[in-house]
C-alpha cells in the first residue's frame, strides 16, 4: 500500500503529522522562554529563577528530537502496518546511539534536528522489509500472544538497521568534518553588507525549512555579525557613528521579526486574512512567543519545515527585510544599530534598544513587517483556497459542507492502509454532493383524508429535488448522501421553515391544513436546534406538526422528553411515523407523550391476510384506549381502504387518494375534496 501511495508522499505525511503533533510540547518550551526572557528583562538582568528557567527550557529543548522522531515513527509504523509503540522507542534508541557516538558538538548541534526527522523516515521501511524475511523471525508461534510475538521479531530486524543507522551516521559525520562544510567565511559584512545579508537569510531559511537549526548551522557568520555589533558600539561611545550597519543586532530587529523567516508577518497575514480555525489557532498562540522572536510553534505547527506551500515566502521575506532595512540606514532615516540586542529580546523594543533610541527603527521595523506580511499574504490566501475548494455550497438550503482534510484523516484507525478506499469513498462524495448543490430544494404535500368525513384533514411534508434539466429527484437519491455529510440538521431546520411559510400562505387563502414535516434523530437529540424550530414555528404552531421515526427515540430518554416538552409547549404536536416497525413500539407509547402514531405500510400490504387484519386491528384499538389520532399510510386500492374503520380519529394517506402533489396543486385538491359529495368533481 505504502507503495502505491508513493514513499516520498507518504514520509512528507508522516514528517507533517509528526510535527503537529509536537505543537504541545513545543508550546510549553517556549512558555518557559518568553517568561525567562520577560522576567530578565523587566529585572535588569539574570536572576536565579530566570536562570532556572533558562535551564528548564534548555532540557525541554534536549528532549524534543527524541520526542520528534518517536511521533514520526509512529507515524511511519502506522504506514507500514507495523507495531506502532516499540518502533519509535527504537528510534528513540537509534538517536540516543548516534548522539553518543558523534564527537563533534558543532556537527551535532546543527544536525541532530534533521538526524531526528529523517532517521524514522528510512529505519522503518527497511525494518518492514527484513521483518517479511522469515528466517530472521524468531518465533511464528503465538501462544503468548500476538503483542509478545511481534516484539519478538522485531529484534533481529532492529539490531540489524540499528548497526546500519550508526554506520550511515559516522560516515557522514566523518565526511562532513573532511569537508568542512562550516560555512566559509568569504563574505565581507563590512563591504558587502547587503550581500552578506541577503546571503545569511537565504540559507538561514533553506536550512530551518529541512529542518537544521539555522542559528548553529551558521554560526561561523554569527560570530562575525557579533563582531560588527561591537565595533559599532565602540565606535558611538567614542563619539562616532556605527559605520556597520549589517551586524547582530540588525539581523534580530530588522531580518527575523517573529523568528527565522520573518514570521510575525506571516502570523499578521493568518489573522487578517484567512479563514481557517486551525491556522488561526496557532497564529493567535504564536504570538506572545513571536514577540521574542521565537517561531518554533509556527515551524513545527502549521507546519512550515517541509512545506512547499510557506518555503517561498519564508525564503523571500527576510531577503526583502535585509534589503529595506540597510537601504533605510544607509539613506540616513535610521541609525545603524549599535546596541548588542539578544534575538530573543521583544519586538519593537529591540529596534529602539539597537539604535540607542531610535523611534525611526520602530517604525522601519513595523514597516518590514508590513513588506514580509504582502509577501506571505498570497500564500495564505492559496492555502485558504485549497480549504475552501472541498466546501461545497448548497444555495438553495443557503448553507455550506465543509470537511477539513486533517479531520478526515486523523480520526480515521488506520489511515494509511484505508486510505485508497477512503479517498475513493471521498471523492465519490465530493462529487455526488457537488452535484446535489445545483439542485432546487422544494416540497411536495400528500394529502390525509378523514376516513369518517372523506374531508382533507391534513397532509405530509415530503421533500423532491430538482436538477438543472427540470428532472424531479426523489429523497432516496439525495437523502442519503447529505446524512453521511452530517447535514441533516440543516435539511430538518429547512424543512421546517419552508412548511410554516407554506401553511401561513395557505391560511391566507382559506385553507386551514395542517402539515407534517419529518425531523432526524440528530435533529432531535439537539435541544438547541429543537429550540430553533419552535421558534421557527410559533406563527403557524396549530397548523405544524412533526414527525419522528422510531428509530429518534433510541437516543437519550432524557432528552427525548425535553424536546417533546419544548414541542408541546410551543403547541406543536408529535407524531411517530412508520409505527410498528420498531422493536419496542408499544413501550414507547407508554414512555413518551405522542400525539398520533402513522401506522407503516407493511401492515396495510399484509392486510390481505387473516393474520395481518389481526395485527392491523390490534395497532388501531392501542391507539384508541390511548386517544391517539391514527394515520393509515400507504394506502393504494379500495380493499385495503375497506379495514380502515370508519372513525373521526382515523385518516388514511395513500395513492388511493392523490400522490404527492406541488403546493397549488394541493390547494386545488383539497377545495374540491373538502366540497360536499354532491359538488364533487374529480378529474
Amino acid at each position: 500500500m505504502v507503495g502505491e501511495q508513493g514513499i516520498l508522499g507518504t514520509s512528507l505525511r508522516a514528517v507533517r503529522e509528526g510535527l503537529l503533533w509536537m505543537v504541545p510540547c513545543l508550546m510549553v518550551s517556549s512558555v518557559v522562554l518568553f517568561l525567562a526572557s520577560i522576567l530578565e528583562f523587566f529585572q535588569g538582568g539574570a536572576t536565579p529563577f530566570t536562570q532556572a528557567l533558562y535551564s528548564l527550557h534548555a532540557a525541554i529543548n534536549e528532549a524534543l528530537p527524541l520526542l520528534l522522531t518517536a511521533s514520526i515513527a509512529y507515524m511511519v509504523a502506522m504506514q507500514w502496518k507495523l507495531p506502532r509503540p516499540p518502533l519509535a522507542l527504537l528510534c528513540i534508541i537509534y538517536l540516543v546511539i548516534v548522539k553518543s557516538l558523534i564527537r563533534d558538538d558543532q556537527a551535532l548541534l546543527i544536525f541532530y534536528l534533521l538526524i531526528s526527522i529523517v532517521t524514522p523516515l528510512y529505519a522503518i521501511p527497511l525494518i518492514a522489509r527484513l521483518h517479511r524475511i522469515k528466517w530472521l523471525k524468531i518465533t511464528d508461534q503465538a501462544a503468548a500472544g500476538n503483542n509478545v510475538r511481534d516484539s519478538l521479531n522485531l529484534v533481529m530486524p532492529s539490531v540489524i538497521v540499528g548497526a546500519f543507522i550508526v554506520a550511515v551516521n559516522l560516515f557522514l559525520n566523518d565526511a562532513v568534518a573532511l569537508l568542512d562544510v562550516s560555512l566559509p567565511i568569504y563574505l565581507d559584512y563590512a563591504n558587502e553588507p547587503t550581500l552578506f545579508g541577503v546571503v545569511f537569510a537565504a540559507l538561514n531559511s533553506l536550512f530551518w525549512f529541512v529542518g537544521i537549526h539555522g542559528y548553529y548551522a551558521l554560526l561561523p557568520l554569527v560570530s562575525g555579525l557579533e563582531e560588527a555589533v561591537t565595533l559599532n558600539y565602540a565606535t558611538v561611545i567614542a563619539g562616532g557613528e556605527g559605520v556597520y550597519p549589517m551586524n547582530l543586532s540588525f539581523m534580530g530587529a530588522f531580518v527575523f521579526i517573529g523568528g527565522s523567516g520573518a514570521t510575525m508577518s506571516l502570523i499578521l497575514a493568518i489573522l487578517l486574512f484567512s479563514r481557517t480555525d486551525i491556522m488561526r489557532v496557532i497564529a493567535i498562540a504564536s504570538i506572545p512567543i513571536a514577540l521574542i522572536n521565537v517561531n518554533e510553534l509556527l515551524l513545527f505547527g502549521l507546519p512550515i519545515i517541509f512545506n512547499p506551500r510557506l518555503f517561498i515566502p519564508f525564503f523571500l521575506a527576510p531577503i526583502a527585510n535585509v534589503i529595506v532595512g540597510l537601504s533605510a540606514i544607509q539613506m540616513g532615516l535610521v541609525d545603524s544599530p549599535s546596541v548588542s540586542a539578544p534575538f530573543n529580546s521583544p519586538v519593537l523594543l529591540n529596534a529602539w534598544i539597537a539604535t540607542r533610541g531610535d523611534w525611526g527603527a520602530v517604525a522601519l521595523q513595523l514597516v518590514n513587517v508590513f513588506v514580509g506580511m504582502v509577501i506571505y499574504l498570497p500564500f495564505v490566501l492559496k492555502l485558504d483556497q485549497l480549504r475552501i475548494s472541498r466546501s461545497i455550497y448548497f444555495s438553495s438550503l443557503d448553507t455550506t459542507f465543509s470537511r477539513r482534510l486533517e479531520e478526515a484523516e486523523t480520526l480515521a484507525e488506520d489511515p494509511i492502509s484505508e486510505a485508497k478506499s477512503a479517498t475513493l469513498a471521498t471523492e465519490r462524495m465530493d462529487s455526488y454532493l457537488k452535484r446535489i448543490s445545483a439542485y432546487e430544494f422544494t416540497m411536495e404535500y400528500q394529502p390525509q383524508v378523514a376516513r369518517h368525513s372523506q374531508h382533507v384533514v391534513g397532509s405530509e411534508a415530503l421533500i423532491r429535488a430538482i436538477d438543472s434539466s427540470g428532472t424531479v429527484k426523489y429523497p432516496g437519491e439525495f437523502l442519503p448522501w447529505l446524512e453521511k455529510a452530517g447535514m441533516m440538521k440543516e435539511i430538518d431546520l429547512w424543512a421546517v421553515k419552508t412548511v410554516t411559510a407554506q401553511a401561513l400562505k395557505w391560511q391566507g387563502q382559506g385553507v386551514d391544513i395542517p402539515i407534517s414535516v419529518n425531523i432526524t434523530a440528530e435533529t432531535l437529540a439537539s435541544l438547541k436546534t429543537v429550540n430553533r424550530i419552535v421558534n421557527i414555528v410559533k406563527p403557524a404552531a396549530h397548523l405544524v406538526h412533526v414527525e419522528i421515526t422510531e428509530e429518534s427515540l433510541l437516543i437519550d430518554e432524557v432528552i427525548i422528553k425535553q424536546a417533546f416538552t419544548l414541542l408541546h409547549n410551543a403547541g406543536i404536536k408529535v407524531f411517530i411515523d412508520d409505527f410498528g416497525t420498531g422493536f419496542s413500539s408499544l413501550s414507547y407509547l407508554n414512555r413518551y407523550d405522542i400525539d398520533a402514531i402513522k401506522i407503516d405500510r407493511s401492515f396495510v400490504l399484509a392486510l390481505e391476510n387473516e393474520r395481518g387484519q389481526k395485527v392491523f386491528n390490534s395497532l388501531l384499538s392501542v391507539a384508541k384506549a390511548l386517544a391517539l389520532n391514527v394515520v393509515v399510510e400507504g394506502v393504494e386500492e379500495s380493499e385495503q381502504l375497506h379495514f380502515v374503520p370508519l372513525e373521526s380519529t382515523i385518516s388514511v394517506q395513500g395513492w388511493y387518494y392523490a400522490k404527492s402533489l406541488s403546493p397549488e396543486h394541493f390547494v386545488e385538491f383539497v377545495q374540491t375534496y373538502n366540497q360536499p359529495p354532491e359538488a364533487r368533481h374529480l378529474s
